[in-house]
C-alpha cells in the first residue's frame, strides 16, 4: 500500500478535498467517503481488503481492522465514483504557506513504508477523520470553531449522538439497525460535537465550507443523494420485531394444536437464547467503548433456553418479573439505551408460555 516519502508536489500545488455521498448498496459505503488531493494525486485513507466482508466486520467490532492510505490519480478517483453513481464534491483549499507545508509533511510521512497503516475506528479514526485532523492542524484549529450543522445531522429528540449517526447509516438495513440499537451501550448516547460529527464526509464538507471558506462544487449527482437521511428511530425494524413476537405468541397460544404450540415454544426459546448470547457476547468479547455498559442482556437473556424445559414453571414468572422491573427503568428514563420495543417483543412470547403452562397445569 505504501510508496516512498519522495517530495509530493511543486512549490505551490493545488490542494483540494473530495467528499463522496453514501452508497446504500454496500454496508461499507453507507457513511460516504473522502479523499484529499494534491494536484493530480489523491490520498485515500479508506483502503483495506474488502473481499472478506465477514472477517472485516469481525475485526472492526474487535477494534483490529487494519486500513491504510493509498495514492491514486485524480481522474481515476473520479471515474471510480462516477461509475458507482455516488455524489462527488470538490472543495479547493486556500492554505497559508506554513499550513500547506505542514499538511504536505503529514501526507508524506504517511507514505513512509510501515507508517501507512492504522487501526480503523468508525468514529475516531477513519478515512475522513484523518483528513479532518490534518486540515484542522494546517489551519490552526479552524475546524474546531463553533459550527451549526444542517438539520439532517440533528438527533430525533435532542442533541445528536453517536447512535444518531449509526442509525442514519443503517436506515435501509432494518436488521442491522435493530442490532445496533440493542447492542450499543450508553457511550453511544453521548452528545456529539460538530467537530466530532466530521467523522462523516457530509459534515466535513459542511465544516470546510463554513469554517474554511471553501465552497463545494458538485462534480456528480449520485443515486443515493449527498447526505445520509435523518435519524429514523426504531421505525424501520419495528414492524418485523413486533410481528415476529406476535406470531410466536399466537403459535404458543394456538388452541387444539399441541404440535404447533410446542413448535412455537421451542422456536421462541431458541430465538431468544440466540439473541441473548449475541447481546452478551458483544459486551464480553468486544473491547470497543460503544459496547461497554450495554444492558441488552437484561432484555435478551442467554438463559431463555430454560423456557423450552420443565424449568419454565419457575423461570417463566421470574423472567416476567425481571423484565417488568427493567421496563420500569426504561419507562422512567433511567436507561438511555433504546431497548423498550425489544424488551416488549421478548416478553410477549414469554408471557404466552407462562399463561399456556399455567392453563395446562390447571387442566
Amino acid at each position: 500500500p505504501a510508496g516512498s516519502a519522495a517530495p509530493l508536489t511543486p512549490a505551490e500545488p493545488e490542494i483540494f478535498l473530495l467528499t463522496m455521498g453514501p452508497d446504500h448498496r454496500q454496508i461499507f459505503r453507507e457513511w460516504g467517503h473522502a479523499a484529499l488531493c494534491v494536484d493530480e494525486r489523491c490520498f485515500n485513507y479508506g483502503v483495506t481488503d474488502f473481499s472478506r466482508p465477514a472477517g472485516l466486520i469481525h475485526e472492526a467490532l474487535r477494534g483490529e481492522a487494519v486500513f491504510w492510505v493509498a495514492v491514486s490519480s485524480y481522474q481515476g478517483t473520479l471515474d471510480a465514483y462516477f461509475r458507482a453513481d455516488r455524489s462527488v464534491f470538490r472543495q479547493d483549499l486556500q492554505l497559508t504557506p506554513e499550513g500547506r507545508d505542514r499538511l504536505l509533511g503529514r501526507l508524506a510521512a504517511d507514505l513512509v513504508p510501515g507508517q501507512s497503516e492504522y487501526i480503523y475506528d468508525h468514529f475516531a479514526d477513519n478515512c475522513t477523520t484523518r483528513l479532518r485532523d490534518y486540515l484542522d492542524e494546517a489551519t490552526g484549529g479552524s475546524l474546531g470553531q463553533p459550527l451549526e450543522l444542517p438539520e439532517v445531522f440533528a438527533g430525533r429528540d435532542g442533541p445528536a449522538t453517536w447512535r444518531t449517526h449509526v442509525r442514519r447509516g443503517l436506515t435501509t438495513r432494518p436488521l442491522l439497525l435493530w442490532i445496533a440499537d440493542a447492542g450499543l451501550g450508553p457511550v453511544a448516547d453521548d452528545p456529539v460535537t460538530p467537530f466530532e460529527a466530521m467523522f462523516l464526509p457530509g459534515a466535513l464538507r459542511h465544516g470546510v465550507e463554513v469554517l474554511l471558506g471553501a465552497d463545494p462544487v458538485r462534480l456528480w449527482q449520485g443515486r443515493d443523494g449527498d447526505f445520509l437521511p435523518a435519524d429514523p428511530g426504531s421505525a424501520p425494524y419495528l414492524p418485523a420485531l413486533l410481528g415476529t413476537s406476535i406470531l410466536l405468541g399466537a403459535l404458543i397460544l394456538l388452541p387444539g394444536a399441541p404440535r404447533l404450540s410446542r413448535a412455537g415454544r421451542i422456536a421462541a426459546a431458541a430465538l431468544l437464547t440466540l439473541l441473548g448470547l449475541v447481546a452478551t457476547g458483544a459486551i464480553v468479547l468486544s473491547p470497543l467503548p460503544v459496547f461497554r455498559g450495554s444492558l441488552a442482556f437484561l432484555a435478551l437473556m442467554p438463559s431463555d433456553f430454560l423456557l423450552a424445559t420443565r424449568q419454565l414453571r419457575w423461570y417463566g414468572p421470574l423472567r416476567l418479573i425481571l423484565g417488568a422491573g427493567f421496563g420500569a427503568f426504561l419507562a422512567f428514563g433511567a436507561v438511555s439505551q433504546p431497548l423498550g420495543w425489544t424488551l416488549l417483543a421478548a416478553l410477549f412470547p414469554v408471557a404466552a408460555l407462562v399463561f399456556r403452562d399455567r392453563r395446562s397445569r390447571a387442566a
